[in-house]
């Protein structure tokens, strides 16, 4: 059900690299184009919960469905896993996967995507969860940030209730997978407006008369008055189970491991310091500067799940690369990074907004040391495949991907391939202010570290 044609992605990777090294000139594609398997079918799963600005699965899916960058049996990072697309299909491949992210909840994501349950084990769980739920306490006892403002109390009660029947389950996986399918129900039975992935709280009459969301909008509202959240749950978790079955064929060998939570330290899974050239390829979508609110996107589930609480929710955003989060004696810190051109361009926001240079000068500088990292720990001829895009600070062009270029490049590390992809519908970011922009396309860059 998942075979790679080896023959078809080879061929297309050979052409677009041997192009590149004529003509020395970024080339635009169309993964959707370029790769078409994915896209026919609910593939494993990916859709087993939402998360913002997901990496197209066809990019990873193209660069392992050949063994040009690696061999089937290798070793794949991805130090920014957010909803774990690299390390899934990293194990659909039949490589071994490797993931970091600081968002706890982008970990517990990523683990139950990609860790097979006997379906016999799973499935008698869920039943016995079920008949548990209407029993269990509906005392209310999270740490979820302005509840009240978030949910009905009648949902609250009802959440509480699933919440802990879900606690009494003792085996750690089928546990995490649980998680997962509440985490989607939180999100279905709240007040936050479902088109946004940062949460923004639906109200009554929110659009005027006539505006073509203002009658979806008044419906919603008045379903959640009266919703049946233990149905909703035992629909979200029938359909996991059955994405859950999709990935039984994943051979046991292999291997799916996030210990890591922070991308500039790699930690293997004894805690300790990734090895030194263990990894074989590394596939990864970094955060853009200051654009993404990863953290307050999940922080609804972060409080019901019990991974970060309201008090620990700003240390958790200032952790975050890519970050908004900085105290006034931060912000002339970051005003310098190696990168000339960059300092140029941060000293021309600086005037306009201090506070956004000193956003986008602290980006330059951590993943300068997150470059470091990945080459510390790719093996002498593995390769880099980084996507990233270019942005607008402060009405000022941002050239990420070329500061990215040349920071890698100060390490020694060498192009071998540059592509752009147009992006259709990423649910990227919502616009914050008349200077911010949407993200339209991306940067696909293939580094290589010299033998």
């Amino acid at each position: 059900m998942f075979g790679y044609d080896i023959e078809n992605t080879s061929q297309a990777y050979h052409s677009l690299e041997t192009r590149y090294r004529r003509d020395n000139h970024a080339i635009k594609v169309d993964f959707r184009r370029l790769v078409t398997s994915p896209s026919k079918v609910e593939r494993a799963t990916h859709l087993l919960h939402t998360y913002p600005a997901k990496l197209l699965s066809h990019i990873p899916f193209f660069f392992l469905a050949n063994n040009l960058l690696c061999e089937p049996g290798a070793t794949v990072l991805d130090p920014f896993a957010g909803s774990g697309t690299v390390a899934l299909e990293s194990l659909l491949s039949g490589r071994h996967a490797v993931s970091a992210d600081s968002n706890p909840f982008a970990r517990l994501l990523t683990s139950a995507k990609t860790t097979p349950i006997d379906r016999v084990r799973l499935s008698e769980a869920s039943k016995r969860l079920v008949r548990r739920i209407p029993d269990s306490d509906s005392e209310f006892n999270a740490d979820v940030v302005n509840l009240a403002h978030w949910f009905y109390p009648h949902v609250v009660r009802k959440l509480s209730q699933i919440r802990n029947a879900i606690n009494c389950t003792q085996d750690e996986k089928i546990k995490n997978f649980f998680w997962v399918c509440f985490s989607t129900t939180i999100r279905k039975v709240s007040l936050a407006d479902p088109r946004l992935s940062v949460p923004v709280r639906l109200r009554e009459g929110q659009y005027p008369h006539g505006h073509n969301l203002r009658e979806k909008s008044d419906r919603i509202l008045r379903q959640l008055r009266r919703v049946d959240v233990h149905s909703v749950f035992q629909k979200v978790l029938a359909q996991n189970i059955t994405r859950l079955e999709r990935i039984s064929s994943i051979d046991s060998m292999l291997k799916s491991s996030q210990r890591s939570m922070d991308a500039r330290s790699l930690l293997d899974v004894e805690g300790q310091k990734l090895p030194n050239n263990s990894i074989d390829l590394v596939i990864t979508s970094p955060p853009y500067p200051g654009a993404q609110k990863y953290i307050r996107a999940c922080s609804l589930s972060l409080g019901w799940l019990g991974l970060c609480g309201t008090e620990a929710l700003l240390t958790l955003k200032r952790e975050a690369i890519g970050r908004e989060e900085f105290r006034k004696s931060e912000l002339e810190m970051y005003q310098n990074t190696p990168v000339d051109s960059a300092n140029k361009k941060l000293r021309v926001i600086a005037v306009r907004d201090p506070v956004r240079a000193a956003i986008a000068g602290a980006y330059i500088n951590e993943m300068q040391q997150v470059l470091e990292e990945i080459n510390r720990v790719l093996r002498p001829g593995g390769c880099m495949v980084m996507v990233i895009a270019n942005g607008t600070i402060a009405g000022e062009k941002f050239y990420t991907e070329r500061y990215l270029r040349v920071l890698g490049e100060f390490l020694g590390l060498e192009v071998r391939l540059r592509l752009i992809d147009e992006i259709r519908s990423r649910g990227l970011m919502t616009k914050r202010n008349k200077t911010a922009n949407m993200i339209t396309r991306e940067f696909v860059i293939v580094f290589e570290k010299p033998k």
